[in-house]
C-alpha cells in the first residue's frame, strides 16, 4: 500500500462497480484498470473484489479496505486542497466538474472571457450525464469546483447561488401544428438514465407517465428530439426560451425550479486562481439571469 493510485484505482472501481465504470471516473482505459486491480491484488495477496457478471463486488476484505481507503483519500484531498489553497498566483489549472447542460449553455459562453482576463490560469471541465441535477462534491470527482444545480448542497461546501433555475414544458412549433396544438394528443419525451433517479421526474411532475413514448439518458439529446419534432418535453428555460423554435407550453408556465451553484471546498476558498474563477463566473452570468430564471421572452 505504498502507491496513492492503486488506492485511487481501488475506490473508482469500488464505486463504479465494474472496470469500465471505474475506467470513467478516472478518464483511463478499462483494461488498464482491470490490470491495475489485479496487480494491486496480487501485492497485497488478498482478493478484494468477487468478480460477477455485472463487473465487481467488494467481498469481506474488499469492504475492510473500501472503509481505510475513504479515510486515505480524506486526508490526502484535505492535505492537497490545504496546499492549494495557500497558492496565491494567478496561474496553473482550474479544474472544474459539471454536466454538458450547464457546461453547454451557461459555462462556455463566458469561458473566453475568462481565458482573456487570466492567461496564465487554464481550466480543465469535466463533465457527465449522470446525476444530471444532482450537486457532485469536489471530493468525490477530483475536481477543484463543481458547477450543478442543487435545491440541497452538500453543507460541508462554501461557494455562491448564482441563479434559480426554472423549467418548463416545450414542444417544437412544427409539432404543434401537426397536432393542430390538440395538447392531449401530444407525445411525451422523458429522462431516463437507468437508474430510477428521481431527479428528473421531480424536475418534470406533470408529465403523464403512460404518455411518455420516447426516454433519453442525455439533456441535450431531449432538446435535441424537441427540436426534430417527436414531442413535447421539461427542459431548463435557458434552453427552451432561447431557442426560436419551441414554444413554452402553455405560454409563460413554470413547473419546477432548482439552484445553480458554484461549489468548492472550504480549503480552497483562498486559492487566488480558484477565487478568480468563482469571481469571474458570477460576474459574468449575472446578465443572464432573467434567462436563467425564465423571466425572458421567448426569443
Amino acid at each position: 500500500m505504498d502507491n496513492w493510485d492503486d488506492i485511487r484505482i481501488f475506490l473508482a472501481v469500488a464505486r463504479g462497480g465494474s472496470g469500465s465504470a471505474g475506467a470513467r471516473l478516472l478518464g483511463m482505459d478499462q483494461s488498464t484498470v482491470s490490470r491495475r486491480i489485479n496487480a494491486f491484488e496480487d501485492k497485497l495477496g488478498v482478493r478484494l473484489f468477487d468478480r460477477i457478471t455485472a463487473g465487481y463486488s467488494l467481498n469481506a476484505a474488499g469492504r475492510k479496505m473500501f472503509e481505510t481507503a475513504l479515510r486515505i483519500e480524506h486526508e490526502v484531498t484535505d492535505l492537497d486542497q490545504t496546499l492549494v489553497g495557500q497558492d496565491q498566483n494567478l496561474s496553473g489549472t482550474v479544474r472544474i466538474a459539471t454536466v454538458d447542460t450547464l457546461s453547454n449553455h451557461l459555462l462556455f459562453p463566458v469561458t473566453s472571457s475568462f481565458l482573456h482576463r487570466y492567461p496564465n490560469i487554464n481550466l480543465q471541465i469535466r463533465t457527465s450525464v449522470s446525476s444530471a441535477y444532482d450537486v457532485v462534491s469536489p471530493k468525490d470527482t477530483e475536481a477543484d469546483i463543481t458547477f450543478r444545480t442543487s435545491n440541497n448542497p452538500p453543507e460541508d461546501l462554501i461557494g455562491r447561488k448564482l441563479a434559480t433555475a426554472a423549467f418548463a414544458q416545450y414542444a417544437s412549433r412544427a409539432y404543434l401544428d401537426s397536432i393542430s396544438n390538440r395538447l392531449e394528443q401530444m407525445v411525451w419525451l422523458n429522462w431516463d438514465d437507468g437508474s430510477n433517479s428521481p431527479a428528473w421526474p421531480n424536475l418534470a411532475p406533470e408529465i403523464p407517465n403512460a404518455l411518455c413514448r420516447l426516454r433519453i439518458d442525455s439533456v441535450p439529446s431531449l432538446l435535441s428530439a424537441v427540436r426534430q419534432d417527436i414531442g413535447a418535453t421539461v427542459l431548463p428555460c435557458f434552453m427552451g426560451d432561447a431557442d426560436a423554435d419551441l414554444v413554452r407550453i402553455p405560454p409563460g408556465k413554470v413547473v419546477s425550479q432548482r439552484d445553480v451553484w458554484l461549489l468548492t471546498h472550504k480549503n480552497l476558498r483562498y486559492s487566488a486562481r480558484i477565487r478568480a474563477f468563482l469571481d469571474h463566473l458570477a460576474e459574468t452570468m449575472k446578465p443572464f439571469n432573467d434567462l436563467i430564471e425564465g423571466r425572458a421572452p421567448q426569443t
